[in-house]
């Protein structure tokens, strides 16, 4: 790839930053997302998904996250691993969040995840 090109265009998924709640939970804590934590999103992609919270976490831990996104019907569920972990504005921490599997039974979720991001991006 030549030295021009922006983060963006290297990017398998285009992102898009967009606000949405989610819940997540520690995947060794045994429980379903929605007994979780709640967050805002900062970006999702079909790849991962950035989002805020108050307290940090560790790179390399797996979460379960369900997230509503304004053009699917029903809310995602996802494994993901967390890549990175930054702070932002207000004491709190941003994370990136790498998805590893994504809906529940559904293997068009990510597709579906996708789909939503590039309709936005192109609107």
């Amino acid at each position: 790839m030549a030295d021009s090109q922006s983060a963006s265009d290297q990017r398998r998924f285009p992102r898009l930053k967009e606000s949405c709640t989610l819940r997540y939970k520690r995947v060794e804590t045994g429980s379903l997302p929605a007994e979780g934590t709640e967050a805002v999103s900062v970006n999702v992609s079909g790849g991962g998904i950035c989002f805020e919270v108050a307290e940090p976490i560790d790179t390399g831990v797996l979460l379960a996250v369900e997230l509503v996104l304004s053009d699917l019907e029903d809310g995602v569920v996802s494994l993901g691993r967390t890549v990175w972990c930054r702070p932002a504005a207000g004491g709190r921490f941003e994370i990136g969040l790498e998805f590893w599997w994504i809906g529940w039974g559904d293997d068009g979720a990510q597709r579906a995840i996708a789909e939503h991001v590039r309709k936005a991006v192109s609107d």
